[in-house]
């Protein structure tokens, strides 16, 4: 997914940010401050995952690649994912992939 560069606003720049949201906890949060007509920057793309650990460390930096200025993995509360233990491990990819790309 390539990232479109916005207009930049009257206060300067605006990162591009793709988020990656577990579709059992964090897309529904999405999902609801949108039909709540909650207002987020449009350069926040949001992706539904099933869960968050199925992003893999190659699709955060091919989204960086692609011009994303940041990426955020959002998943369910520790201890309470969908998918027993999808969150913790996806705690554990994500810190390893920060460490790599440090």
């Amino acid at each position: 997914m390539k990232m479109e560069t916005p207009a930049p606003r009257m206060n300067g720049w605006e990162p591009n940010i793709l988020a990656f949201c577990c579709n059992w906890c964090s897309y529904a949060g999405a999902d609801l401050a949108g039909v709540s007509r909650f207002q987020y920057p449009p350069t926040v793309k949001v992706l539904r995952v099933m869960c968050s650990s199925r992003v893999e460390p190659a699709f955060i930096l091919k989204a960086l690649k692609d011009g994303a200025d940041g990426v955020l993995v959002a998943g369910c509360h520790i201890g309470d994912c969908h998918y027993i233990d999808g969150n913790k491990n996806a705690e554990i990819r994500i810190n390893n992939t920060r460490k790599a790309l440090a």
